[in-house]
């Protein structure tokens, strides 16, 4: 408990000059509206987000803990403090009218190296004059699945904290591979199809079975690692392998098999968008390299649609998840189960933007020891302020009410409620 304690100072302390030098290169260049270099058609944008947290009274799961938020200490009465949400680079150079390469940088004090990629590719699109559009992409980059992250970085426009199910992928999914795109534009109808081959993700699934789901604006950068429990770097541990299982090395190929995904969308301008996406890393889940591979495959359905009123324009969200993921350690499998589901509803208003979200999510194992059972539900709610384009003041609340049976293991009772306070200012340019 002291320890952690001590920790947590440390990190507040930390903080406070990287805010500070933050703070002055965002309010420097925030006016700016982006740095364009048209000598070689590249175009830079940039976010800032500083914070003040009153963080959980549970561990975060990004200290090892079994808490399910980003911000997490063991104190009974945890404090308010100064945090780097993080400073986010995207450059975009067009290389030809077709072709365009992309990247997303991230500096923050929460990874294991000062500045990382979150994703990287390039993408070929050619100019056409039909209904018909087609593109192809290559490199690193989000498995298309989110309605709510859709700014710079794996942001979202409504909320500090995405939702369970885009938390996790994040947390645990990279496309490293290609994608292709087929698109019909008709008056009012739009649909798409999509396809991927990929590799390097076959550890997918750990922090799923290992944690169970959390509430994570942090997705793990290209050449971060993944921290797991500690409870669970203390049962596997044996003599000869005394740090077994403290991270997982996320983007990692351990066996010869592709992976792949394959969606559907449609569109209509009065009805909104569907979308459905069928995710499976193909891994063999008795492969060891390191780490184990393991099989991970969902379905994942998703709509979304704005509503104009009197009052603003409401935009309302909603994706469910199912899925699987299982390893084969020393020939006996086993599966994790899980499920999740969000409703997001928005409201436009002038300057203002308001955000409700409610999360349900779970995971089964079937395990001979069942110790990794969850279920819960959380809500959210946040408020942002835009009184300039390039100045965003972001409240939020978040809860989570969940039970989980492996906080016995640490001496925890197994249900817990987490709260998590957040205002956030966000600089861009």
């Amino acid at each position: 408990m002291a320890a952690t304690r001590h920790r947590d100072r440390d990190d507040t302390l930390r903080a406070w000059p990287v805010l500070a030098v933050l703070c002055g290169v965002a309010c420097a260049a925030a006016r700016a509206d982006g740095l364009r270099i048209p000598e070689i058609n590249l175009e830079i944008e940039g976010l800032a987000d500083l914070r003040v947290v009153v963080p959980s009274n549970e561990m975060s799961y990004l200290d090892g803990g079994l808490g399910k938020l980003r911000w997490g200490t063991s104190e009974p009465h945890p404090a308010l403090g100064p945090q780097v949400g993080g400073m986010y680079l995207r450059g975009i150079l067009g290389i030809t009218p077709e072709l365009v390469a992309v990247a997303d940088i991230r500096a923050d004090t929460q990874q294991q190296n000062p500045f990382d990629v979150i994703d990287a590719f390039v993408r070929w699109r050619p100019v056409s004059t039909s209904p018909w559009r087609w593109s192809v992409k290559a490199g690193a980059f989000e498995v298309p699945v989110s309605l709510e992250n859709t700014g710079i970085g794996w942001t979202s426009e409504w909320t500090l904290t995405p939702s369970a199910i885009n938390s996790w992928i994040g947390d645990e999914l990279r496309t490293i591979g290609t994608e292709a795109s087929l698109e019909w534009r008709g008056d009012v109808d739009h649909l798409q199809i999509l396809g991927s081959a990929f590799a390097w993700n076959q550890p997918a699934g750990v922090a799923m079975a290992e944690r169970g789901w959390t509430f994570d604006d942090h997705p793990t950068a290209l050449f971060d690692r993944l921290r797991l429990p500690n409870i669970v770097q203390q049962q596997l541990t044996r003599p000869g392998n005394p740090v077994a299982r403290r991270f997982a090395l996320e983007f990692d190929q351990i066996n010869s098999s592709p992976g792949w995904y394959a969606g559907v969308s449609w569109e209509r301008t009065d009805l909104g968008r569907l979308a459905l996406l069928r995710y499976d890393n193909l891994a063999n889940p008795a492969t060891f390299d390191r780490q184990f591979a393991w099989r991970t495959k969902f379905w994942s359905l998703g709509y979304s649609t704005d509503i104009p009123t009197p009052l603003g324009d409401i935009v309302l969200l909603a994706q469910g998840m199912i899925g699987s993921t299982v390893i084969t350690p020393r020939g006996t499998p086993s599966t994790t189960d899980f499920y999740g589901f969000y409703a997001l509803v928005g409201l436009e208003r002038g300057d203002w933007r308001y955000a409700l979200r409610v999360d349900r999510f779970g995971t089964d194992e079937d395990f001979p020891k069942p110790t990794l059972h969850e279920h819960g539900v959380s809500g959210t709610a946040a408020v942002t302020w835009a009184p300039m384009k390039w100045l965003h003041v972001v409240g939020e609340v978040l809860v989570a009410d969940y039970w989980r049976n492996q906080r016995t293991l640490e001496g925890l009772p197994p249900h817990a409620v987490e709260t998590q306070v957040q205002v956030a200012v966000r600089l861009s340019f």
